[in-house]
């Protein structure tokens, strides 16, 4: 996030939901509280009449009669703020903040009649289309927008996790969420983590969003222990789940009816004869590996690594096991 987006941001954020504390909005977007100390300097340098309240339950505001001088940025920026917002849609941190669409809408209906005409044309020649995001069989996106809820609310849930080849139910108190960015060839994504207290195991844990099968949040709230850092967390996290779960190449054959069925982060190492090819997918666990692998069901088979082919090996014969009992 450019600083002029991120300036915007916080004055939305102090529009829509009233008083934050610096903390606060260096955990939404990112950065650190002494960037955020920045960022409020330069926001008064603008005139922008952001106040501060000192002691428990301050923090900074803007009052509640300001509106927002459409002076402070381009027409460019304007375009590009509001295009974020509608790729955004449902799917981001603050889907379903209704405050700070209202603010959105206060902030475009202020616009000189030249950027709100270059904002018409950008949204008829640019169209995100978001539905795979809704589309995801294993409910991430469901889950992963009830678990904001309760991060921001700071309520308790249940979570349906897997647990040395279990699922278990665990009551969990969330501190965080982190979207772990990946590197691909062909595509920006990443990976969402809940970061929590787990009161089974009595320690702060890391919880991979997709590997929830299911949850249950609770009304009453918890008691934050307020010396836990999330990015001083998360810094020695991401490097334990690196170690546990370092980026795999799986090597596959894969015959001439499944080779447009590829996806993800491969490349063709060789052609074969019978026009299949050998390929080297860029995977990003051994899970997600023979998910991969069966789903290519008999058209591909795992030639390395040796772990990931033996991992297959044992799910195919399970599952022509429990076909083969009934």
């Amino acid at each position: 996030m450019q600083k002029t987006e991120r300036l915007m941001a916080i004055a939305l954020l102090l529009h829509a939901r009233g008083k934050m504390t610096a903390t606060r909005l260096a955990e939404i977007l990112g950065v650190s509280t002494r960037t955020i100390y920045r960022d409020i300097d330069a926001l008064s340098l603008a005139h922008v009449p952001v106040s501060m309240d000192y002691g428990p339950g301050g923090g900074y505001y803007l009052p509640r009669d300001y509106r927002f001088d459409p002076a402070f940025f381009t027409s460019e920026e304007a375009v590009s703020l509001v295009l974020s917002a509608d790729m955004a849609g449902n799917y981001s941190l603050f889907a379903d903040d209704d405050g700070l669409q209202r603010a959105l809408i206060k902030l475009e209906a202020v616009f000189p009649e030249g950027y709100r005409a270059d904002v018409r044309a950008a949204r008829e020649r640019i169209l995100f289309d978001s539905t795979a995001w809704y589309e995801r069989s294993n409910g991430e996106a469901v889950h992963l927008e009830n678990i904001r809820l309760a991060v921001l609310g700071a309520n308790p849930l249940d979570i349906l996790y897997p647990c040395d080849g279990a699922l278990v139910w665990r009551r969990v108190e969330p501190y965080g969420l982190v979207f772990k960015g990946l590197s691909r060839r062909h595509a920006r994504t990443g990976v969402w983590y809940l970061v929590a207290f787990c009161q089974t195991c009595q320690s702060f844990s890391t919880f991979r969003v997709s590997y929830i099968e299911d949850l249950k949040m609770y009304e009453e709230k918890i008691a934050p222990q307020p010396d836990f850092d999330l990015r001083a967390y998360w810094q020695e996290a991401r490097r334990n789940l690196e170690e546990q779960e370092p980026p795999l190449n799986m090597v596959l054959r894969v015959l001439p009816t499944a080779r447009y069925s590829l996806r993800g982060d491969y490349d063709v190492l060789r052609e074969e004869r019978d026009h299949g090819v050998i390929v080297q997918v860029k995977i990003e666990s051994l899970d997600e590996a023979v998910s991969y692998a069966l789903s290519l069901g008999t058209s591909a088979e795992v030639i390395s690594p040796r772990k990931v082919r033996e991992a297959v090996s044992t799910a195919a014969r399970a599952i022509a096991e429990m076909y083969g009992t009934r």
